[in-house]
């Protein structure tokens, strides 16, 4: 076998909140929680490939709060969990070692992906020396006022790292440093407006209006030589924006 997919799904195993951890409190874990069933959830079971594992990955202190909080809503797909940081790295080397090559495409678990994501990563043949699939075009959404926006980043979070199943068993890893990490690895990049970064009201790192004051240069997805971010046009026709959020899984 060829290529196995894994998303990797950051859930509140990573700490941006700095010395008290909010995100391994139940209000927070209620509140993500419905996001992500309502968004990135929505975004998955959409795709139109669904050969693919999606892993949650949660801090294991506050599993008891995880396995509480989803009991109040439908079983998750076959294909996709929520699993403890300190078990992801085990269950990943058991699922890719018969594969040759293993594709971690990552998500935040507020986010999504247009539903043809999977199938392009399924169907693409990256060079010898690439070792990470970015998406630099995509949109911006804040769901609270339902406003979208083209959007433009040099080196999104949204990309997928491309490992030689060899490699990873014995315990190469690539190396990310900052959020422009990603970027200064041998890349290509998927030229499609792959992604929606949504703004929410828990979303503390990115703010819709804040964003929109990057507003300089109108055609971002063509036009943004030299830049590192940039919010583009906004899609005010609503027949455009529904149409746009459905290719999304909205």
């Amino acid at each position: 076998m060829h290529k196995k997919i894994i998303v990797y799904i950051p859930f509140n195993n990573i700490n941006v909140f700095g010395k008290i951890n909010t995100a391994l409190t139940k209000e927070w874990i209620d509140k993500r929680l419905s996001i992500f069933m309502n968004y990135t959830l929505k975004s998955l079971k959409h795709q139109t490939n669904q050969d693919f594992i999606a892993y949650v990955v949660y801090h294991v202190a506050s599993k008891p709060l995880i396995e509480q909080a989803i009991l109040k809503y439908s079983p998750l797909p076959s294909n996709i969990s929520f699993i403890a940081h300190n078990s992801y790295e085990k269950a990943v080397n058991e699922h890719i070692a018969s594969y040759k090559y293993f594709y971690e495409v990552h998500l935040h678990s507020d986010d999504m992906y247009h539903k043809t994501f999977i199938e392009q990563v399924k169907n693409y043949k990256h060079k010898n020396e690439t070792a990470v699939l970015i998406c630099q075009n995509g949109y911006i959404y804040d769901s609270i006022h339902n406003r979208l926006a083209k959007y433009f980043n040099f080196s999104s979070s949204f990309n997928c790292f491309v490992y030689n199943v060899e490699d990873y068993l014995k315990g190469h890893r690539h190396k990310v440093v900052g959020w422009m990490g990603a970027i200064r690895l041998p890349h290509e990049k998927l030229e499609k407006p792959n992604y929606i970064n949504h703004c929410h009201d828990i979303n503390v790192a990115f703010i819709f209006e804040r964003e929109s004051k990057r507003n300089i240069i109108k055609d971002v997805w063509n036009d943004n030589q030299g830049a590192t971010a940039l919010f583009g046009e906004e899609i005010t026709n609503e027949h455009e924006k529904k149409k746009i959020l459905k290719d999304y899984g909205r």
